[in-house]
């Protein structure tokens, strides 16, 4: 009833990434009862009401009047009023256990993606609020604890500019954190995996974070803008552009774009070579390993001019 009812305020509202706003919702309660364990109903309604009252034209009294006063003050506690977001942000630190439990389980969800909006300045600004006034808050429930902890250092890139192996590494692991290849492993291995060989053929770092980056715009929501916005090298990103196939653009007309940026060639061999080792190809059924062999051949063909 309490889902329902925030599904019609919230009505088609989506979040800044373009995902309905209800998957919000239900990912708070997720954490409420996964993360820390939560039974208390009230909160639990609170949890999907959470944000009717700040981003809907819903009011506490109708939350009240449908939900009960307890579920419509945990709402009206977690709702930055007419004293400013500073203030509340102040506040905080004063709240009983189950208002910071709310709005750490509402902050949390809304940080697991915090890659995926369009503005890189807000990403950084959001990941330095957070750290500051919610990390801390975080010691109310050991469980919160570590899960911001781990948060914090795998989005600790948004700090300052992207511009080492390390911080290149934390974005590629945040961009393709939601992603397996072909055989169901997580895709972060494969770009790591990439590097390594590159790094073994001698690339230099450029290329190295070029490799781990590779498939970023092509496979993700991120952008070459954003990448530049992140502080990842000028060099870099000329890479990755190369490095990303089109849309629209056959295999051959990719490929030979390609080699007309010789910096990313050695990536994307190092690409092929990943993809065409045995432990992955094992777990592809025959017709697609054959398809694939068939294809990195004639791409390597290509790349050897």
């Amino acid at each position: 009833m309490a889902f329902a009812g925030a599904v019609g305020w919230h009505g088609g509202q989506v979040r800044p990434a373009g995902e309905a706003y209800w998957e919000h919702l239900l990912q708070v309660v997720d954490v409420l009862v996964g993360g820390v364990g939560v039974t208390d109903v009230d909160l639990l309604r609170a949890g999907v009401l959470h944000d009717v009252v700040e981003d809907t034209g819903g009011t506490v009294g109708e939350l009240e009047a449908r939900f009960g006063a307890r579920t419509a003050g945990f709402v009206e506690a977690v709702t930055i009023g007419v004293e400013g977001r500073t203030a509340y942000l102040g506040k905080l630190a004063g709240a009983p256990r189950e208002v910071l439990l709310l709005e750490l389980s509402d902050r949390y969800s809304n940080v697991q993606r915090l890659h995926t909006h369009p503005r890189v300045v807000k990403q950084r600004s959001y990941y330095a609020e957070t750290v500051e006034h919610f990390v801390p808050l975080a010691t109310v429930d050991p469980r919160l604890e570590e899960l911001f902890t781990r948060w914090a250092a795998a989005y600790s890139y948004l700090a300052g500019p992207v511009d080492t192996l390390e911080n290149v590494d934390r974005l590629a692991a945040a961009v393709h954190r939601e992603q397996v290849d072909k055989s169901g492993e997580p895709y972060v291995l494969h770009v790591r995996g990439a590097a390594e060989i590159a790094r073994r053929d001698g690339a230099d770092e450029h290329q190295q974070m070029a490799a781990l980056l590779h498939d970023s715009v092509e496979d993700t929501s991120c952008t070459l803008t954003q990448l530049t916005d992140l502080g990842v090298p000028p060099e870099v990103v000329e890479m990755v552009d190369a490095l990303t196939r089109r849309p629209d653009e056959s295999h051959d007309d990719y490929l030979n774009r390609l080699v007309h940026t010789p910096a990313a060639v050695p990536v994307k061999r190092a690409d092929i070579e990943h993809n065409s080792s045995h432990a992955r190809r094992s777990r592809l059924d025959p017709e697609t390993q054959e398809r694939l062999r068939k294809k990195y051949a004639h791409a390597l063909e290509v790349l050897a001019g």
